[in-house]
């Protein structure tokens, strides 16, 4: 798991979605993966367009981790979630089986920065990212989608974001997009695919990110099932 370019920039320029928010965790505690021509391009892009004043040592930590990075842009404090602790994470949880009490409604905030992608049981992994979370508790995540071939378990497609945490769990879908691993396209909105032919079927010519922020809104008695887009009207 970790934080490059692209990915550090779109975490920034989703800041204003973590407002208020103060207890959270990551999934695999990540790690800033840059080359050193990278790094002034970071420290460049976070001043032109966020405002952000920083320098390279504000922003890249000794061990390599993100928590320096994750203060410099405002996001909250985040502990680590992983199946080991080799990495040093404060909890010690296969996703793939269900969390304890300990954790549930534990956090307002939970980043996955592709780690649920290498969970086998994916679908599992993602039901306890809901029981994890708080009410209004915020859920951001960056995977691999098209043309990530052997990367994961999985790659995953907008109707994760829309169906599931929308449609099923009655999550607020706050943004959706794709953008590539290392040009400087700008990220692509990706709207409800209900709404298009085939459910927003699309290809790419280089490994992209999904990229989605959805926020909870309480718990239901009962849940519908989840139905992708391209078979909701069948």
């Amino acid at each position: 798991m970790g934080i490059s370019i692209n990915i550090a920039m779109q975490m920034a320029r989703s800041a204003h979605f973590l407002e208020g928010k103060s207890e959270g965790v990551m999934l695999g505690r990540q790690k800033m993966h840059f080359k050193e021509r990278w790094k002034p391009r970071l420290v460049n892009g976070l001043r032109t367009e966020l405002g952000i004043e920083t320098s390279e040592e504000e922003l890249f930590q000794a061990d390599g981790f993100c928590e320096s990075f994750l203060n410099v842009i405002n996001w909250p404090a985040l502990e680590s979630l992983d199946f080991s602790d080799i990495e040093g994470a404060e909890y010690v949880h296969d996703l793939s089986k269900p969390v304890g009490k300990d954790l549930r409604q534990k956090f307002d905030v939970i980043y996955d920065g592709g780690t649920t992608e290498h969970v086998f049981d994916i679908a599992a992994s993602l039901r306890n990212v809901h029981k994890m979370l708080k009410d209004d508790g915020i859920f951001i995540s960056c995977v691999g989608t098209d043309g990530w071939f052997g990367h994961g378990f999985f790659q995953v497609g907008p109707d994760v974001p829309w169906r599931f945490f929308g449609a099923t769990l009655g999550y607020d879908v706050l943004k959706c997009c794709t953008f590539n691993r290392n040009n400087r396209k700008p990220p692509k909105d990706i709207p409800d695919p209900t709404l298009s032919p085939r459910g927003a079927e699309a290809w790419y010519d280089e490994p992209q990110f999904l990229f989605y922020v959805v926020q909870k809104r309480g718990e239901k008695r009962s849940y519908p099932p989840t139905i992708q887009s391209h078979y909701v009207n069948y």
